[in-house]
């Protein structure tokens, strides 16, 4: 919330010294002719230069992970990364799986251009066969055609070994 208020202040004052120069319509004495082009804004680590979507949208880095052979009883811990590549500010409301998946996911807004991470822990021990686990997120954010909260699923896969 600091980074959008800092944003909109920074926005306000470069608008409003726009509007002061431009009322200043006397020449200067020491005016010359020269043509200055303004500084592009250099992309930085913490404002990325992105095309955002509008409305909620999630990339992730792999929406479907092969965590491979995982002998029976074992624990696998993995993450899934997602970038908030939308115009609206995402926050996941619940995170869902089997008995044998433990999740932990970011409980904070996410705000576009920023990356969330949602962390797996495995446990293979009541498992008999190989199998594919959805992991459902439910959002906090309303499909506005639908005025439904928004599911995403993503999964993950593995071979069961004896």
């Amino acid at each position: 919330m600091k980074i959008f208020n800092l944003i909109i202040l920074v926005v306000l004052l470069v608008f409003n010294n726009d509007t002061v120069s431009a009322q200043n319509t006397k020449p200067s004495k020491k005016a010359n002719n020269k043509t200055v082009q303004a500084a592009k804004p250099k992309a930085t680590a913490q404002t990325p230069v992105t095309d955002f979507k509008q409305g909620v949208h999630m990339t992730f880095e792999n929406e479907h992970l092969d965590i491979g052979k995982v002998k029976k009883g074992e624990v696998k811990k993995f993450d899934f990364t997602f970038t908030n590549t939308g115009s609206e500010i995402i926050e996941i409301d619940i995170a869902s799986g089997c008995d044998c998946t433990t999740l932990d996911y970011p409980k904070s807004k996410i705000l576009p251009g920023k990356k969330g991470v949602i962390h797996v822990t495995f446990d293979s021990g009541k498992k008999e066969v190989s199998e594919t686990v959805d992991v459902d997120l439910y959002l906090k954010n309303l499909n506005p055609k639908t005025g439904q909260r928004i599911l995403k699923i993503i999964d993950y896969k593995y071979e069961l070994t004896h």
